[in-house]
């Protein structure tokens, strides 16, 4: 399948309803066919999957911003898909599971993490860098969790997350795919901001979302 249509359609299906945290474990058996075969499940409530060895963690978080698992109708307008404004989309972050369930398809090795609870709290992120075993096996998480196209986050919530030189070298390889990519010291808060002081370079890269 192109990435057009993979894209496209991927992320209807997963934006086709919304899904607070606590709901986690209900949206992902509605949307287990979108997932890969054998995906795991850690003991605080995240999914992960392995795909060869690789020292790479990438992160996106199944919860939408939302107090109801409820079905979401999509109006389409030009290049743009929005709601009837009755329900939120969830492209935070269903946009960026969608780049994570195309890099699994491509075979990209990492380690993928889709976190529960992210919307308050970064709760499955933070129970696994407190009690999990990463520190030392990984050298870098990159979380897809970002508005906009051009993003590479250099500071979660006024600390420095990630080095400059390891942005500028993750823009310059995204780039060569004609994006537009550049550093950015603006970031707020995701899951990767909870293993600083466990992995050396946590960033967030922008998926596309408005």
């Amino acid at each position: 399948m192109k990435v057009e249509n993979f894209v496209y359609d991927t992320f209807l299906r997963l934006t086709s309803t919304t899904c607070p945290f606590g709901f986690e474990d209900d949206f992902m058996s509605s949307m287990k066919h979108l997932f890969p075969d054998g995906i795991q499940k850690d003991q605080w409530g995240n999914y992960f999957h392995q795909i060869g060895q690789s020292r790479t963690i990438f992160a996106s978080h199944i919860d939408t911003v939302s107090k109801d698992f409820i079905p979401v109708k999509h109006v389409i307008e030009g290049n743009m898909i929005k709601t009837d404004g009755k329900t939120t989309l969830g492209a935070d972050d269903k946009a960026g599971v969608t780049v994570m369930l195309w890099m699994i398809q491509n075979n990209v090795p990492g380690l993928y993490y889709f976190f529960i609870g992210e919307e308050v709290g970064c709760v499955g992120s933070g129970l696994a860098a407190q009690y999990g075993d990463f520190k030392g096996k990984y050298d870098r998480i990159i979380s897809f969790d970002r508005r906009d196209t051009g993003s590479i986050i250099t500071f979660q919530s006024s600390s420095r997350c990630c080095s400059e030189t390891f942005a500028d070298a993750l823009c310059i390889e995204l780039n060569k795919s004609r994006m537009n990519y550049r550093s950015d010291d603006g970031g707020v808060y995701t899951d990767s901001a909870e293993f600083m002081g466990l992995i050396p370079e946590c960033t967030n890269v922008s998926v596309g979302y408005y």
